[in-house]
């Protein structure tokens, strides 16, 4: 292991990508369902088992689930959403975000949720209904917390902001082309998931949706189908995954632009060469909480299975003293190890109770996450 440390990326950055991008102060609603309503109707949005559905048709559909939604979650103006991908659920989310209902997404049994909430409403089992009224401005704050998942400490809360933060950071840093095809294994109920899903909206670009419980033929076999060219998983399920259907993934050879695989933390970097080995493209991990959004991810110009990469575009993060999070004043290679410290516009939206627990030092989460670097910046994860 190496003994340096250098978390801000110090000698090596992927050439021609931007360290630094703003995130427009748009709602999700207007930047990645309206906008391309407008310029692209008949381009796919979402391709799954049910068919194609165009831009056009997004639109539609999301106008009116939100004016449904808002109808049932009354002035309480929350709801239940579950956590599984599908595209129902897909749709709700976004009916949600455009009616200013906050979602609390959850991985268990939503009924229960809503009673213990006291939300008036489950997403998707709402009647339908037809109102004209217009939500209050106030609700479609971009700034607001609109969804809320579980975190390490409890929920934590992102905005419309927040949100575009994580995909506007990850497509810029990977460099995604606005045409290619995207597709993901991960829950909405998990920030990983809720960003991959955004991800190809906010680019307008098709976002494939696997049969639930799929297995790993059916799964592979989505990416010559569908000339998919990013693929977004966590990393064990996706190199089981290619381990177990080896014709599959002869077959999706050198056709992913990159298979970007979510970790927890310290991980198998065996499991990563599987990936790249098998599908013959860069594997490229990548790691946050659901506090911060992405921080650290490789980049397909050159990484090492080891490491999981460098800290990422609009990610500013700092070695700091895990006892106190204060930032270390020592030059990074003279640091065996350090705290990772991050603040980025993909930050939870609701600090209060986040900062009166001392997970905040100054504007800078604590991630609790202890790392160190190789003099190239790249960035090794200790665990906790």
């Amino acid at each position: 292991m190496p003994k340096a440390i250098a978390i801000t990326a110090s000698w090596y950055w992927p050439a021609g990508i931007s360290r630094v991008v703003g995130v427009p102060p748009y709602s999700i609603y207007d930047l990645c369902v309206v906008r391309n309503e407008r310029h692209t109707p008949q381009a796919p949005a979402i391709i799954d088992a049910q068919g194609t559905l165009t831009f056009e048709g997004l639109r539609a559909e999301v106008d009116r689930r939100a004016k449904a939604l808002a109808l049932a979650a009354g002035e309480a103006r929350i709801a239940v959403l579950p956590g599984a991908l599908s595209r129902d659920n897909v749709l709700e989310l976004l009916a949600g975000l455009a009616s200013g209902v906050k979602l609390h997404i959850t991985s268990g049994d939503p009924a229960t949720v809503a009673t213990g909430l006291g939300a008036p409403v489950v997403a998707g089992q709402q009647p339908p209904g037809e109102t004209s009224a217009v939500p209050d401005v106030s609700l479609l704050d971009p700034s607001r917390p609109a969804v809320v998942i579980e975190g390490g400490d409890g929920p934590v809360s992102h905005s419309n902001r927040s949100l575009l933060a994580m995909a506007i950071s990850m497509a810029t840093f990977v460099d995604a082309g606005r045409d290619s095809p995207w597709f993901s294994t991960l829950p909405l109920s998990t920030w990983q998931g809720l960003m991959a899903v955004l991800l190809p909206l906010h680019l307008g670009a098709p976002l494939v949706i696997p049969p639930a419980n799929a297995d790993p033929d059916t799964l592979l076999g989505l990416i010559p189908r569908h000339q998919v060219k990013y693929a977004i998983a966590g990393i064990e399920g996706f190199a089981h995954a290619c381990r177990e259907a080896k014709r599959a993934a002869k077959d999706s050879r050198k056709m992913l632009a990159a298979a970007l695989l979510s970790v927890d933390g310290p991980f198998d970097p065996d499991q990563r060469r599987r990936v790249g080995k098998a599908l013959e493209c860069p594997a490229l991990t990548f790691w946050g909480m659901p506090e911060t959004g992405p921080v650290f991810a490789a980049h397909q110009s050159w990484y090492i299975d080891e490491s999981v990469g460098l800290p990422m575009t609009n990610a500013h993060v700092v070695p700091s003293d895990p006892r106190s999070g204060q930032p270390i004043q020592a030059l990074w290679e003279l640091v065996e190890m350090a705290e990772v410290t991050v603040f980025s516009p993909s930050l939870m939206a609701d600090r209060e109770a986040a900062v009166s627990s001392g997970r905040f030092a100054g504007n800078r989460f604590r991630t609790g996450m202890m790392a160190s670097s190789d003099a190239n910046g790249m960035v090794y994860l200790l665990g906790r």
